[in-house]
């Protein structure tokens, strides 16, 4: 492999400087300069590792690598397409053969993936499509709102009679997530005619999802529900909806990525009414693996490739939590 000690010696210094900012290590992951010449080197980066569903995929992906004999890295960008630059840069620097990136910034990465690809590194797209990626995982991002929105109105239509109002939780800065939110918008239409959002708003985190839960009912206050973009922000209407002692049969909360925290809310038979799960450790596992057919010239099938999708409620939720054991 490309791999040389002495390169990764000589970056340590860079990577450690990047600490503040970018760099998440998981109990267990591979020293960024240990190893030996033969190792294939892997170096993932993720936009936020607050969100517990990529920590989870991230340890998934750790342990993938070692059984195939590779080393594993794992950054956090904090969101910042600037840090992003950064950890590509370094992971040319340090060696890595493959380069799997979570990257809503294209344009402003274009140049370092170029880089990244004139050293022969491959590049695994997550989340999102690239052209200069070898191979890309993503979601489909409508479909996947769908099933929120679907999921969402059929509740509706059992607890309330199909007369919902529900506050959206977005982020209308991402193309992606535009699509998503126009698929719950269709869906909860279709499943559930007399619903409707009446209010939204931008939310990333858990904290913007409380402040966010907290505005709607303040605004609403007999506001059915919410459907948001991940369960991270839904997470933090669930808190706002707690504090104001909206916990009753005609409240509803609904969003995707089936993080433990979300999948526990559902299994409690709390507010948080349903979630999508979309395998996202077995996709992580899958990436690794597609990294090492791609060092090794070995096929790997269609160059996209999308994520499972499963609506979770109360009746199965049991299933996608044993998976995560």
């Amino acid at each position: 492999m490309k791999k040389r000690l002495v390169s990764l010696l000589l970056a340590a210094g860079l990577i450690a400087g990047l600490a503040a900012g970018c760099t998440t290590k998981e109990e267990g992951q591979a020293e960024e300069s240990g190893g030996s010449d033969d190792k294939l080197v892997i170096g993932a980066v993720f936009a936020d590792l607050g969100n517990t569903s990529y920590v989870s995929m991230g340890k998934k992906m750790e342990a993938k690598a070692k059984e195939l004999d590779a080393e594993f890295m794992l950054k956090d960008t904090g969101n910042d397409s600037s840090v992003l630059v950064d950890v590509i840069e370094n992971f040319i620097t340090v060696g890595c053969d493959v380069i799997i990136e979570q990257n809503s910034a294209q344009e402003v990465t274009e140049d370092v993936n170029n880089r990244a690809k004139e050293a022969g590194i491959k590049i695994i797209s997550f989340d999102s499509e690239m052209d200069l990626a070898d191979a890309c995982y993503l979601a489909d991002n409508y479909e996947l709102g769908y099933l929120i929105g679907t999921m969402a109105g059929e509740w509706a239509n059992k607890a309330v009679q199909g007369k919902a109002e529900f506050g959206m939780m977005t982020a209308s800065s991402y193309d992606f997530i535009l699509d998503r939110q126009k698929g719950i918008e269709e869906g909860l239409k279709e499943v559930s005619p007399d619903s409707k959002f009446v209010i939204e708003t931008d939310t990333v985190t858990t904290t913007d999802g409380m402040e966010a839960g907290e505005n709607f009912l303040q605004a609403y206050p007999g506001l059915n529900g919410v459907c948001g973009i991940n369960d991270s922000v839904v997470l933090g209407a669930y808190e706002a909806f707690k504090g104001s002692d909206r916990t009753g049969d005609d409240v509803g909360l609904f969003a995707c990525d089936g993080t433990i925290e979300g999948l526990t809310a559902v299994a409690e038979g709390s507010i948080h009414r349903g979630t999508v799960s979309l395998h996202l450790n077995d996709v992580g596992e899958q990436m690794v693996e597609t990294g090492v057919k791609l060092v090794k010239g070995e096929g790997i099938g269609e160059k996209i490739q999308y994520f499972p999708m499963e609506q979770v409620t109360v009746d199965n939720v049991q299933e996608f939590l044993d998976e995560l054991k």
